[in-house]
This record gives structure tokens, C-alpha cells and sequence, in this order.
């Protein structure tokens, strides 16, 4: 059988494609430009040719933020081999959303920086901007510009974080001469920061394993590791992660029973519980000599109820291990080997801790523990999750444990945020309530699948509830579909294109026309 690589289908000879990074701030493009938030409520032609008659919802190449003609080239490739059409349109307008809306700043050189917004918040999360640019990274050999925007994330990154590693969200950098927004709270934070730099300042282990995540899967595809030395705020941000590591492995008392004060607490003046944190902001209490990290919040921005949130763990862990080959190949073998032993030891406390005997499922992760014995029992659709523990690189798919928690993880009856109504099905979570199912949530489960059945109803099910136009919603209302939350969310648009992508590799005769060869990244 005949297996095609990305670089194989856009470089032909020596050819290298260009992108084009359009260099004016965002709010300075061209007034015809329209703005997103309402383009994606309205259906444009063409139409799909299949039974959805999904729209075509790209800007047109003037407006878009960023240009690639790998990109292209790849979307092209694709549109002829999918069988589906309305699948076809899906992965034309999601796959490159990312690029076509959300880089609000760019700018290429030595040290590139980048500004990638969420979508219809003009601020950068850590987490998302990484989930967002993941697609993208294996074409970046094939087109310089492309590997500059990513790099450039690492910096712009690197410079956050180098500044205020507890926060989440971020606004524009002066340098962009770009407005900043308000998030119209008035939170009372420890350790303090700049509203003028930050968006929003919740403590989410997952947004460090984010920043780790985007500068491994960088350099494991550019051998490139120059970074590390020639930016200094990305050492600096690197002693920051380790700091708050070191911080909120100090638990809630000390040897003497106690009270340490919490070097991170987090109020906000709310009626949502979600949204703020228990005994004066430190959070719930959390015991000692787990090896565990507190997280306050959850990647939904939700507030953990028990701080050891696993999937939050599971995900740093990975990426310290992980970090090992870059720091190595920088020079740093003592720096390399500290980050792969933090890994390791978190990695057993895992297994140690966050592991319990579920009468019915058998042995399962638990979602969220308190060293104390207290266990929380759920899955939520943000990542990361119990359900993408896979693809986080901490288990394998075929896990024993891992399986058993998946079981588990689909069912109302071992976790009270699978929802399922005449219209969806999916995990949810607290962030948008329990008549919503998210999207993400299908898209994971088919990347974690080898079920073809499972694949095939999961992908129905997400190209039927897109409110007819065409791209990914954050969240739907499980018995009715056409109500759903954020008709412009890029996040979950890149996680169908690396949906499609991983089945294009993986399940061709899933999705692709007969007798296709498979169509690997």
C-alpha cells in the first residue's frame, strides 16, 4: 500500500511553498473586511453538494489573517479524496480557521512574535493558542512562514509566562499596538498582576503544559532547539513553571498541622460557583506527600473542587518527560534530566493517587482527588481530559485502566456530564450546565477510537449539529441543535481538522473515496 506524507504532497522537488502573514494589526485591515463575530452567524455560498448544503464560511484571501499555500494545498488535496462533501466543506472551513481569523499579531525575524486569539475574545489562552496552531505543525518544514508564526507563539508565550506564569489569558503585547479588553471583573488575585498585560489570571496546570507542549512538538519537528537559548524570557519562563510547580505541591498544611498560607489565591465577586474559589480563594484543602500539583482551575476555567485535577497532572507529566530530548539537544543535560524525574514523579503519584476502585467499571482515573481520599468522579469536554489521556501521550489507548475509565466515562451512570438527548450526545461540563454537550468531546473520542462503528456515529453526529453553518460550536443544547453556544470557536475547529487529518491516516476507508491510499502527517 502506498503511503503519501504531508511533505511528500507539497514539496515537489525543491519547490517550498510561501505564506503570507499579513503584517497589520488585525483592527487595521480593511474597513470592508466584515468582523467574524457576525460572519459566522450567516451562511455564505457555495453550498456543500451534499444533503447538509453547508456553506462556505472562509473570509475571502484579503481579509484572512494568515496565508499558506501549504495550507491550501493540503485543504485541496483533501476536498479530493473525502467522500462526503458536506465532511469535505466541514474540513475546508474548519481546518484553516485558525489562520484565517485569529492572527491578530505577527511578526517574523530572529524573534518572531505571535498573537493568536481564541476567536471571538480578543485575548490569547496559553491552552487554546496551542490547540489552535497543533494542526499546522507538520507543514511548517515545507513553509518557512508557517514555522516562523509557530515559533513566534513560543516566544509570545515565553514572554507571558515570564511575566505572570499563574495567569491563564493574556492580552494583546504593547508591541502590537493592539486595544486591550476588559473581562469586566473585579477578581482579587495573589500573587498580583497587570491588567494592562493579563486578561485574566486563573492558575490552570494545563496552561503550563500547554506552553511545554507547543515548544516540544516544535522542536520534535524542526530538530530545532536554538530557541531555548537565544530568547531569555523562555529560560525565564521555564523557572517560572518550576516555581509554581515547586508551590503548589505545598499542600495545605504543614508538618505541624499548620495553615500555610497559599502562594496563589483567587476571588471574584460572582453567583456562579464555578467562578471563584472556597476559603478566601485558597480553594478546597489538599493533602501532603502525594507528589501531586494543585490546579485551581480546570481548562473550562471552572474552579477544580478537589486541586489535584488528574487530567491537568497527567498532561504536565507527559510534557516534563517529554522535555527531556529538547533541553538535551540545547546543552542543558542537568536541566534535561531534573524536568524527566519531575515527570516520572508525578507520573507514579498519578497512578498512586488518582486510580480508585470503581465497583462497577473496575480500577478508573479519578477526575479530580485530594490526597485525603476524596475523590470527584466525572469527565469534562475541555482538554485536557480523562477521555484524551491518550493522546496526551500519558497511556496507551489500549490501557486496561484507561479503557475501563472510557467505559465508564460514556455513561450517565458513571459520569453525570454525559449527556444525551434526541439531538446529541456528548460530555459536557459545569462551564456551560447539563443540557449542553460539547463537540470537542466526539472529536476526541474518535482520535482515541479504534471502533469503526463508534467512529462513524461520533462523526455523524458532529457534522448534523452545526447549526447548518458549517463550523464547530463550542457547546450544543442536546435535544434541540440549532441552540448552541459561540458560533466562533477555533479551538474546536482545529480539533476537527486534526480529527479528519488522524482518520485520513489511520481509518482512510472511513472517510475517503474507495481504493484511496491513506494520507499521512
Amino acid at each position: 500500500m502506498l503511503v503519501l506524507g504531508i511533505l511528500s504532497l507539497i514539496l515537489v522537488g525543491s519547490l517550498m511553498f510561501k505564506s503570507e502573514a499579513v503584517q497589520e494589526p488585525w483592527a487595521l485591515r480593511d474597513a470592508s473586511c466584515p468582523d467574524y463575530r457576525s460572519f459566522s452567524t450567516r451562511r455564505h455560498p457555495p453550498l456543500s453538494e451534499g444533503p447538509l448544503k453547508l456553506p462556505f464560511q472562509r473570509p475571502v484571501k484579503e481579509c484572512r489573517t494568515f496565508r499558506s499555500d501549504a495550507v491550501e494545498h493540503l485543504i485541496n488535496e483533501m476536498k479530493s479524496r473525502l467522500e462526503d462533501p458536506d465532511i469535505a466543506r466541514l474540513f475546508e472551513n474548519c481546518f484553516p480557521n485558525t489562520l484565517d481569523t485569529t492572527i491578530r499579531w505577527h511578526i517574523p525575524g530572529k524573534l518572531p512574535q505571535s498573537f493568536i486569539v481564541t476567536g471571538d475574545i480578543n485575548a490569547e489562552w496559553i491552552r487554546d493558542s496551542t490547540n489552535q496552531l497543533s494542526p499546522y505543525i507538520p507543514l511548517m518544514k515545507a513553509d518557512d512562514a508557517l514555522r516562523q508564526l509557530v515559533l513566534g507563539a513560543i516566544h509570545t508565550q515565553a514572554e507571558f509566562l515570564a511575566f505572570s506564569p499563574y495567569c491563564n489569558a493574556f492580552q494583546p503585547p504593547k508591541a502590537s499596538h493592539l486595544k486591550a479588553s476588559s473581562n469586566e471583573q473585579n477578581d482579587v488575585v495573589n500573587p498580583a498582576y497587570d491588567p494592562s498585560l493579563v486578561f485574566e489570571c486563573k492558575y490552570e496546570i494545563d496552561s503550563l503544559a500547554s506552553f511545554l507542549n507547543l515548544a516540544n512538538i516544535y522542536f520534535e519537528h524542526t530538530d530545532d532547539s536554538s530557541f531555548v537559548s537565544k530568547d531569555t524570557y523562555f529560560m525565564e519562563a521555564i523557572k517560572n513553571i518550576l516555581t509554581v510547580l515547586d508551590e503548589q505541591t505545598l499542600t495545605t498544611y504543614d508538618k505541624y498541622d499548620h495553615v500555610r498560607k497559599s502562594r496563589y489565591t483567587f476571588q471574584r465577586q460572582t453567583n456562579i460557583g464555578t467562578e471563584t474559589l472556597a476559603l478566601g480563594g485558597a480553594g478546597n484543602p489538599t493533602n501532603s506527600n502525594t507528589s501531586l500539583v494543585r490546579s485551581a482551575f480546570r481548562p473550562s476555567d471552572d474552579a477544580t473542587i478537589l486541586q489535584f485535577f488528574i487530567p491537568g497532572n497527567a498532561f504536565i507529566a507527559a510534557e516534563l518527560k517529554r522535555s527531556k530530548q529538547l533541553f538535551a539537544a540545547a546543552n542543558m543535560p542537568d536541566l534535561a534530566d531534573e524536568l524527566y524525574q519531575r515527570g516520572k514523579r508525578i507520573e507514579a503519584a498519578i497512578w498512586e493517587h488518582g486510580v480508585y476502585e470503581n465497583k462497577i467499571f473496575g480500577k478508573v482515573f479519578a477526575y479530580e482527588v485530594d490526597g485525603f481520599g476524596g475523590i470527584i468522579n466525572m469527565d469534562d469536554a475541555n482538554l485536557p481530559s480523562l477521555l484524551s489521556l491518550p493522546l496526551l501521550g500519558f497511556v496507551d489507548a489500549d490501557n486496561e485502566v484507561y479503557q475501563n475509565t472510557r467505559r465508564m466515562l460514556m455513561t450517565k451512570s458513571g459520569n453525570p456530564y454525559y449527556l444525551k438527548g434526541s439531538d446529541f450526545a456528548g460530555i459536557g461540563g459545569p462551564h456551560i450546565g447539563v443540557h449542553y454537550a460539547w463537540p470537542m468531546s466526539l472529536l476526541v473520542l474518535i482520535r482515541t477510537s479504534d471502533n469503526d462503528e463508534e467512529i462513524i456515529s461520533a462523526l455523524n453526529l458532529v457534522k448534523k449539529t452545526t447549526g447548518g453553518l458549517g463550523l464547530m460550536h463550542e457547546s450544543i443544547n442536546v435535544q434541540h441543535a440549532g441552540d448552541y453556544t459561540r458560533s466562533w470557536f477555533a479551538w474546536c475547529n482545529s480539533e476537527f481538522g486534526k480529527t479528519i487529518l488522524d482518520l485520513a491516516s489511520r481509518k482512510p476507508h472511513i472517510i475517503f473515496k474507495k481504493g484511496a491510499d491513506p494520507l499521512i502527517i
